[in-house]
């Protein structure tokens, strides 16, 4: 009899083990696609158009700089060839936009590939919970997945399961307002969204400087895109590396580190080259919210050098109709706010090495005028265990943190962003081993684009994020889910 029960247990505890994996597949792939108005939704659109295109064809394969920087249809007016744009989101993997692209790559077709200048970019990283996204609804995709990152696939479904559920049960998927919306996207897979001005502080962003050091590369990205070029020439189509646009302000190096950079390229890289880097580095008025992305002026430059330098490529000599337009410039704004020395500031001043404001004396009075940027901490501000960032000093607002603020520092554990930050250096937290959190008080997941490596060296650090607009702004933004595993809510 109690040999019985002891079966009678093991059958239920082993019924139950199988339905929970069961349940889990069926919210999955049963419940309706919750990423689909994400910038992630437009994977579909880059996919249907890859496939309906059965003639000769140009596939324009890498990150969000090339759905942000090139217009396809100009360029089939200027080619007579019919053109996919294949860039999504760094944040996915170039290589996971290589092998999904591959199967439909047929003979005569022209294959450029131009990931970011970055080394997440230039390496065969892929992100397995950013892949579900894209593949929701649509997860015939998950078959291009090679059997050697099934893996991450694997580990990282659970999150996804959960998430998506609890979209579902809310009643609210994410639909973000702006350019990160499915909508911006026409069907050629180009953003297609009004964006006219450079927005960014400073006209770049500091946080994500563009290097030309041979090891941004990496060895086993050069090696795939090898065999990836050896492959595709046996199906008889042409594969060409590019470099995608890059912001002048951004880059780091100097032209002879960049001739260097790009000599090693050739000697290593089986497929050709198309262009050079001086001609995609550009200057910042064509850019538009990161050192990438272009402004719609700047997809007009961007894209006329690609046709001229793919008409040499094929011997086409005619002149390139695309008109250069002039540079964008965003009227000034003369309501600059004011302000006098004040007691907040004063106080501050104790914490923060400060800058950027312009001071001046009017009717001898000193006013202020502009934003503040900190640019370090006072010997009294590196011995505190906790910071908050004010919002405003004198009445006007803290916006930048520059590059190294806090770095190596052994006894800041909390920091508290005002919600005026709109710039933060790469390398501000770098090293802060007693970093156990980052606290973000802004409710608009673009106040500040955070780079990959922000808390390099912060090795206990998470970043927490307002309870209300977490999972609904922040979890799916285009720049945050960058650092999902490092997000928590407050």
């Amino acid at each position: 009899m109690k040999l019985k029960k002891i079966l009678i247990t093991i059958a239920v505890i082993a019924f139950f083990l199988l339905l929970i994996p069961i349940i889990l597949i069926c919210f999955a792939f049963g419940l309706p696609a919750q990423y689909d108005m994400s910038f992630y939704g437009g994977m579909k659109i880059k996919t249907d158009r890859l496939n309906s295109v059965q003639d000769k064809k140009i596939v324009i394969i890498g990150g969000s700089s090339v759905a942000f920087g090139v217009r396809s249809d100009l360029m089939e007016q200027e080619l007579g060839i019919e053109v996919v744009n294949f860039g999504l989101y760094a944040n996915l993997g170039t290589k996971y936009m290589l092998d999904v692209a591959k199967d439909s790559i047929n003979e005569g077709d022209i294959v450029i590939v131009a990931p970011e200048q970055n080394s997440q970019s230039l390496s065969t990283y892929f992100n397995g919970e950013a892949v579900w996204y894209s593949a929701d609804g649509n997860f015939g995709l998950l078959n291009k997945v090679p059997w050697s990152d099934k893996g991450e696939l694997f580990n990282s479904f659970l999150k996804f399961v959960s998430g998506k559920f609890g979209y579902w049960k809310d009643g609210k998927k994410p639909c973000p307002d702006g350019v990160y919306n499915v909508n911006s996207f026409n069907e050629y897979g180009d953003i297609s969204y009004d964006r006219k001005y450079n927005v960014m502080s400073g006209g770049y962003d500091a946080g994500t400087p563009i290097l030309f050091r041979n090891d941004v590369i990496s060895k086993d990205f050069i090696s795939y895109l090898n065999d990836y070029d050896k492959d595709l020439t046996e199906k008889g189509a042409n594969v060409y590396f590019a470099f995608s646009p890059m912001n002048r302000l951004a880059v780091s190096d100097g032209e002879e580190t960049i001739l260097s950079y790009t000599k090693m390229l050739e000697e290593n890289l089986e497929c050709d080259i198309l262009g050079n880097p001086e001609t995609r580095i550009m200057d910042h008025e064509w850019f538009y919210d990161s050192n990438f992305h272009l402004n719609d002026s700047g997809s007009l430059v961007y894209t006329r050098q690609l046709v001229q330098d793919i008409k040499s490529l094929l011997g086409d000599y005619t002149p390139v109709k695309i008109e250069l337009p002039d540079k964008p410039v965003e009227e000034d704004d003369d309501s600059n706010t004011s302000g006098i020395i004040s007691e907040d500031l004063t106080e501050n001043a104790k914490i923060f090495v400060l800058s950027g404001v312009d001071i001046s004396t009017i009717n001898g009075q000193v006013v202020l005028s502009g934003s503040w940027k900190i640019e370090g901490l006072t010997e009294y501000g590196k011995t505190l265990s906790e910071i908050k960032i004010p919002d405003t000093l004198a009445g006007l607002p803290v916006e930048v943190i520059e590059a190294d603020v806090f770095a190596g520092n052994q006894n800041i554990r909390k920091i508290t962003f005002g919600v005026n930050i709109n710039s933060v250096g790469v390398e501000a937290f770098k090293n802060c081993s007693a970093l156990e959190g980052i606290y973000i008080t802004s409710l608009d997941p673009n106040s500040f684009h955070p780079a990959n490596g922000i808390l390099d060296g912060a090795d206990k650090c998470f970043i927490y994020i307002p309870e209300k607009v977490f999972a609904s702004d922040y979890l799916t933004d285009y720049f945050w889910g960058a650092l999902i595993n490092r997000l928590r809510s407050y």
